[in-house]
């Protein structure tokens, strides 16, 4: 088992199993306490929401966002491409969804403020996880300063010239078997990434638009393009004069 695999499980085990307990504690043993705020209200909104079933549908809002992560890790492990992520994903959805939902459940007096607060909390949710794919997507340009290779952006990286051992283009990339530190949506791949028969290294690509820039530094190696296939040329050629 690879080390990022390791460190998914050791984060995301106590997640499920925080949201699988909770869930069945509410559900079945009626620990109404656990849900937050519950123990706060009066014993008349207590019996309110109670006959609202409003506990019994935040523990099933638990079980099932539970489920749909435990999911994604079993997918993770046996390598589906992005499974992990897409599992996170729809429970999010999911998750917020089903929550402004059930706030119709909630006693009266607090039912107004607290649908507004969920409602603020998925907005601002949302838009960090714009922000992500909006950074993600930016594209990266290479430069050659002096002795040096340059790739701007998120994942950016320099290396030596004279430590580089290959420079080709190529048609086609090896298939991605999996992403240990990155960003991957539609056709954008960026950062760590490792491929079928070469193993982990660094990608800047957008799959749909060869060719593709191979450079290689000893057991690492990274591909990048741009969206513009004349652009990716000139940078091939930029490091080819450069490494004259």
């Amino acid at each position: 088992m690879e080390i990022y695999q390791i460190i998914i499980l050791i984060i995301q085990i106590p997640v499920i199993s925080m949201l699988l307990g909770f869930g069945y504690l509410i559900k079945k043993k009626q620990y109404y306490d656990l849900i937050s705020g519950f123990s706060m209200k009066s014993k008349e909104e207590q019996e309110e929401m109670i006959r609202n079933g409003y506990p019994e549908a935040v523990g099933n809002v638990m079980l099932n966002s539970g489920y749909i992560i435990g999911a994604g890790v079993i997918l993770f492990l046996f390598n589906v491409p992005f499974a992990f992520e897409a599992s996170l994903g729809i429970m999010m959805i999911y998750m917020f969804t089903h929550l402004l939902l059930i706030s119709k459940l909630d006693a009266k007096r607090v039912r107004k403020r607290n649908t507004i607060i969920l409602a603020v909390t998925a907005v601002f949710t949302v838009g960090i996880i714009g922000a992500v794919f909006y950074i993600g997507a930016q594209p990266n340009e290479l430069t050659v300063e002096g002795r040096e290779l340059h790739i701007s952006g998120v994942y950016g990286l320099s290396w030596e010239l004279d430590d580089i051992t290959k420079v080709e283009l190529v048609k086609n990339v090896p298939e991605i078997q999996m992403r240990s530190n990155g960003f991957s949506h539609g056709q954008r791949a960026k950062g760590k990434f490792r491929l079928d028969e070469l193993g982990n290294g660094t990608l800047f690509l957008y799959r749909d638009t060869p060719p593709f820039l191979y450079i290689e530094r000893g057991e690492d190696y990274l591909f990048i393009n741009s969206r513009d296939a004349a652009e990716t040329l000139i940078w091939y050629e930029r490091v080819i004069e450069a490494m004259r």
